[in-house]
């Protein structure tokens, strides 16, 4: 044993060069902020993982050709269509839109409820066949049936366009949650043309107004999930040729984004809009077309996330987002006092 002591000893020294003295005191903050490897060793274990064989991390499943499948805050619930509203919320829902749609047009509100799918709604080719699928509609599927039937306020089904445009290119980011620039147009173009109905003159940029910029590749969210550097992505870019007179202004509360937008056209009808990361693309399109823009994220603290900014702000248009794994929260926002 006493031949491997020089060994021990100089792999000692050498980390004790790498590590800080605090971190160790096992301190697991120190630990996660100074252990300079760190990186390196959960990209070197994931790209093990991966060369074994192994397709699950932690909220993550990889699929072919580097596509990688979220499957947390209920995604892969929604694409196995196993986690459905009971007929008791669909009816809340419906009642409360209702009643909510019918206040706001008796100030000449426009309400606009628009829901961006998940990924997997979108590309459920892309989700590996060992995942099942258990059931017969999907809660977005579910919800946009009911409302056709029973409710006066209808969701602005943004799925037929998005399908008809992956034909042509990727809309959605292979290593990230979210759409790309591609796929937030889309939504902007099907929104604009929705409000045009109340608002005739609204309507969207041509895409050819927008020049395509390709960043760098990085890592987006689900590769940073894994930690690998392994399948970093270009982001997608609209980059606008027409001159832009909107202004904005973020505030950040508990983490959360609260923004205001300006523009100094009067004859602009002015907005209220609802949203979650799905609309941070979406809002430099939209805030063009309102003199005044009021851009509250879900879930903001301090109360802010409620309807209240509609009596405050006085606007024409109210647009409510949620993302189809959000669904279920729907009605803490239209009716916050129904249980």
């Amino acid at each position: 044993m006493k031949k491997y002591y020089p060994f021990l000893l100089i792999v000692v020294f050498l980390g004790m060069l790498l590590v800080p003295l605090r971190t160790l005191a096992l301190d697991p903050k120190a630990i996660e902020e100074s252990f300079y490897p760190r990186g390196r060793l959960i990209d070197w274990t994931a790209r093990v993982r991966l060369w074994l064989g192994d397709r699950v991390f932690p909220k993550v499943i990889v699929g072919d050709e580097g596509w990688l499948v979220y499957t947390s805050e209920s995604d892969i619930e929604d694409y196995q269509k196993a986690d459905l509203f009971s007929d008791e919320e669909l009816a809340r829902i419906q009642k409360s839109l209702d009643k909510l749609s019918a206040r706001y047009a008796e100030q000449g509100i426009t309400l606009v409820v628009v829901v961006p799918p998940n990924k997997n709604s979108i590309y459920p080719e892309r989700v590996p066949a060992r995942v099942p699928v258990l059931g017969e509609q999907s809660k977005l599927e579910q919800l946009v049936e009911y409302l056709g039937q029973h409710g006066q306020t209808q969701l602005l089904d943004l799925r037929p366009a998005l399908i008809a445009a992956k034909a042509e290119r990727e809309i959605y980011y292979a290593t990230d949650t979210h759409w790309n620039d591609y796929g937030a147009y889309i939504a902007y173009a099907v929104i604009m043309t929705e409000l045009q109905k109340t608002h005739p003159n609204l309507a969207p940029h041509p895409i050819s107004d927008f020049k395509v910029v390709t960043r760098a590749p990085e890592q987006l969210d689900l590769a940073e999930n894994i930690g690998t550097t392994l399948y970093e992505e270009a982001r997608i870019q609209f980059a606008p040729q027409y001159e832009s007179h909107t202004t904005y202004k973020n505030v950040t509360v508990g983490g959360r984004k609260l923004m205001f937008s300006y523009n100094p056209d009067p004859s602009l009808p002015r907005m209220v809009l609802y949203h979650d990361s799905f609309f941070f693309r979406v809002i430099p399109l939209l805030g063009e077309h309102f003199s005044n823009g009021t851009y509250v994220q879900n879930y903001i603290a301090g109360g802010l996330w409620s309807l209240s900014w509609v009596d405050e702000q006085k606007p024409d248009v109210v647009i409510i987002e949620m993302s189809e794994r959000y669904l279920k929260d729907l009605i803490l926002l239209i009716d916050p006092e129904t249980k």
